[in-house]
Formats: C-alpha cells, sequence, structure tokens
C-alpha cells in the first residue's frame, strides 16, 4: 500500500453475557485514507473516492449504495462480508451503471459487530465510556461511526445494544458501549466502526425510526436519530 492507514484488529470475546468486540489498537501514519464517509479528494494526483464497503468475493466490493466495484489488483486477503475502508480510483463504468473497474490506491479492513439484544438491566450497567465523536450515519444495513478513543496499550471493547423487551416500540433505542478495560491515559487514535443492524431489523426500508446514544467527551450524551 502507498499510503498510511489507520489499522484496527478486531476480536470478538464475551463480557457479563454481552457480545463486544476488543479493538487492539495502533496507528501508522496518517495518508490519504483519512475519513470514512464516501466523499471524492484530490491530492494533486487525480480524484480519489474514500468509502466503507464490503467485500463480495476476492475482487469484488460492493458500496453502502448499491455500486459493484470490480480490480484486478486487489493484494490483501479479505474475505466476503468484511468492512473495508477503500481508497479507490474509477477506471471505467458499464453500461449499467452500477459495475464500476477501479484502481485500489490503499485500503484497510475494519472492526465489524452485529446490534446484540439484551435486557434493561444489563444496559444500566453496560460501561459508557467516552468517545471523541467525530460522525456516525447509516448506510445499507450498517451503522457506521467514525471517533476518536484515547488510546495507550490496553484493548478496549465496543458494542452496540437494545432492550429486546422494546424491539417494537414505536423508536427503538440502541446504545453503543465503550469500556477503556482500564487503558491509561494515552493519544487519540483514529477509527471507523461498522454494525450490521440486519440481524435484528432486517433489510433496511426507511420507514423504522431507530435512535442511538453515544457517550462522547465533546457533544455529551449523543442522541443520534435515524431512519431504517
Amino acid at each position: 500500500m502507498n499510503c498510511g492507514t489507520v489499522i484496527r484488529t478486531c476480536q470478538k470475546s464475551s463480557i457479563a453475557g454481552l457480545t463486544r468486540y476488543s479493538l487492539l489498537l495502533f496507528i501508522a501514519v496518517a495518508g490519504f485514507l483519512c475519513s470514512c464517509k464516501d466523499k471524492t479528494v484530490d491530492y494533486g494526483l487525480g480524484a480519489y473516492f474514500v468509502e466503507i464497503v464490503t467485500v463480495q468475493g476476492e475482487n469484488q466490493f460492493l458500496t453502502d449504495n448499491g455500486k459493484t466495484l470490480v480490480t484486478t489488483e486487489n493484494k490483501k486477503n479479505y474475505i466476503t462480508g468484511d468492512r473495508v475502508l477503500l481508497n479507490y480510483t474509477l477506471l471505467s463504468s458499464t453500461d449499467s451503471g452500477n459495475d464500476f473497474n477501479v484502481k485500489i490506491n490503499g485500503s484497510a479492513k475494519i472492526p465489524l459487530g452485529k446490534l446484540t439484544l439484551t435486557n434493561d438491566s444489563a444496559i444500566k450497567a453496560s460501561p459508557r465510556d467516552p468517545v471523541q465523536l467525530e460522525s456516525v450515519w447509516i448506510g445499507s444495513a450498517y451503522l457506521n461511526m467514525q471517533l476518536y478513543i484515547n488510546y495507550m496499550s490496553a484493548s478496549h471493547k465496543v458494542g452496540l445494544i437494545a432492550d429486546s423487551t422494546l424491539l417494537h416500540s414505536d423508536t427503538l433505542r440502541l446504545y453503543f458501549t465503550h469500556d477503556t478495560n482500564n487503558d491509561p491515559p494515552g493519544y487519540p487514535s483514529y477509527t471507523c466502526l461498522s454494525f450490521d443492524l440486519k440481524n435484528i431489523l432486517g433489510s433496511p426500508a426507511k420507514m423504522r425510526p431507530i435512535s442511538v446514544q453515544i457517550n462522547t467527551g465533546n457533544y455529551g450524551n449523543k442522541i443520534c436519530e435515524f431512519m431504517y
């Protein structure tokens, strides 16, 4: 890869009956894989697209708006279903306009979790150590987050939970959990996260109100509302 990236390793673990994901965080020099949100950037070498995509096969990626990206240059062993932060250049498109041949300039696998159902007492007891929130958005069937975590050496644990008894309420309330695991103060570590909502909520239809509660250091107890 010809650019620095933020690299995250995700290890699934079970904590107090809740499924969470351990993040072993470390930072490489920041290059032009610098934002998780879909955007086009120009670094003097032409236009590049940067967005989170889902691996569809050895050389195919699916964007959250349903376009297929095809490359012959993928040198990383991603598996189908992985979420990847991809920096790419468009080379050509098909007549349908939905498939594109692309050149990959850089890529990094990002942690992928799933929405977990639990109970009210577990939600109240869940760790919600603050994060520095940059953005949160829905893309296809995923809740995506862009944030900074104060990291020194210990693995952090994150999750997304909801009360199973309120699954059919008018607005489904989701809670982002974050456990620093007593990590001492360190340095702001940039990360992107994705949570698959389809396992609980089914395919998105933009008809279901949901809210996501996130404890942040820059916005306080932030509540983000979406239609899923």
